[in-house]
């Protein structure tokens, strides 16, 4: 009788057009709207090369083949130099076609022997001048401005060097042509996730709660003063937990197969990357629907309240849920951790977010586990509540 009630619960489900679009064309349709919407998120901007404008006081090879190779055509093109005089150069940055004008001037000998530091020396290699009046983009002036004092210092060093003491000059000048990083690049786990990754983690997540109206609906088939159709099977010889169970067994297998076909569309025609781990997506899947459907089994069978007010109350707690784990904005779990973390451990939607994401990111598993846990936990809790509410009802007559 198991079977039997678990077979026609799964036909009446795939019969059900309301069920059908709530938990398969939805998701794919938000899906497809977060993809063109979000999918962008991922890609930083591209650096293109800076127009600028140098003015050469006087003729320096050294100079000229410095902004040569700045400005060399590439990938790794920095600066797009136009070489003009003074007064050209002006007219350039008031018509905004360049973002500043450097003019390369460089010491003579004496200038440095008759200096005490490379401080004193009133006229460096390089001067930059920036309009106050080109404000659109002031990253670009900032970037200029980094590259034109490196220069002056670097070059002053090395001079006075020279000067004082020739013998430095090798360590000096391999000194200041070595990049030195005081950061550590370290991979915190096998994948990394764009911003865009955690609004697709949260739709499933909605979509695994989503099962929470079928289990609302199984609840109420099954109470006499409810449904007719709970009329009916108090008054059969089918032990009514077996029947239940039944019922739930065919739901979850209708939700999880939803959850498949979202999965193979976000994947196979989205091109979204949930990394190596298809198993561990599919257990998350699993017990988030596990969860989705045990929630709405027990406020189905909660009171005797009409089915639309029980739906109405599932419909607005699932919209919170997936609220606070991050499906309208994206870092709303980040924030809840840090102000209220237990409502991270107790809210389906945020453990079924953060299962997917400790997926991709962590190379261990005992933060993925630790959520499939406490997805089973809620699943049991709900489930043992609703089956002995339903147990514990009677009827007068039928």
């Amino acid at each position: 009788m198991f079977f039997h009630t678990m077979k026609y619960t799964l036909l009446n489900l795939l019969r059900d057009k309301g069920q059908v679009f709530w938990c398969v064309a939805f998701p794919l349709l938000l899906g497809t709207m977060f993809h063109f919407a979000f999918g962008g998120l991922g890609s930083g901007e591209s650096f293109s090369a800076i127009p600028v404008a140098v003015v050469m006081q006087e003729e320096s090879s050294e100079l000229r083949s410095m902004f040569d190779s700045l400005s060399k055509p590439g990938e790794d093109q920095f600066l797009e130099v136009t070489y003009a005089s003074a007064a050209d150069a002006s007219e350039l940055l008031k018509a905004k076609e360049v973002y500043g004008i450097i003019t390369a001037d460089l010491p003579t000998v004496s200038d440095y022997r008759n200096a005490a530091s490379a401080k004193d020396v009133s006229t460096y290699p390089l001067s930059l001048t920036l309009s106050a009046e080109m404000t659109s983009d002031p990253l670009y002036q900032s970037i200029l401005s980094v590259l034109v004092d490196r220069f002056n210092i670097e070059y002053s060093a090395i001079a006075q060097a020279a000067m004082k003491d020739p013998t430095k000059l090798p360590a000096l000048l391999d000194a200041v042509s070595t990049e030195v990083s005081y950061i550590r690049h370290e991979s915190l786990g096998a994948g990394s996730v764009d911003e865009s990754l955690t609004y697709f983690f949260n739709l499933i997540a909605m979509t695994c709660l989503y099962a929470a109206m079928i289990g609302n609906t199984l609840a109420i088939s099954n109470q006499a003063n409810l449904s007719d159709l709970g009329a009916r099977r108090n008054v059969s010889p089918v032990p009514r937990l077996l029947a239940t169970l039944g019922d739930l067994t065919g739901a979850l297998i209708f939700e999880f197969s939803s959850l498949l076909i979202t999965i193979a569309y976000l994947t196979l025609v989205l091109k979204v990357d949930f990394g190596n781990h298809l198993g561990g997506v599919a257990l998350t899947c699993l017990c988030g629907c596990l969860a989705g459907l045990s929630l709405g089994f027990l406020v189905g069978c909660i009171g005797q309240f009409s089915k639309e007010t029980k739906f109405g109350f599932l419909m607005a707690a699932i919209m919170i849920c997936c609220f606070l784990s991050g499906l309208m904005i994206g870092n709303m779990r980040a924030l809840v951790e840090d102000f209220c973390p237990l409502l991270n451990r107790i809210n389906p939607a945020a453990l079924i977010s953060d299962a997917l994401y400790s997926l991709v990111v962590y190379p261990s598993y005992t933060r993925f586990f630790t959520n499939i846990a406490g997805l089973l936990l809620l699943s049991a809790l709900f489930c043992l509540g609703g089956l002995a509410l339903v147990r514990r009802k009677k009827y007068a007559s039928l």
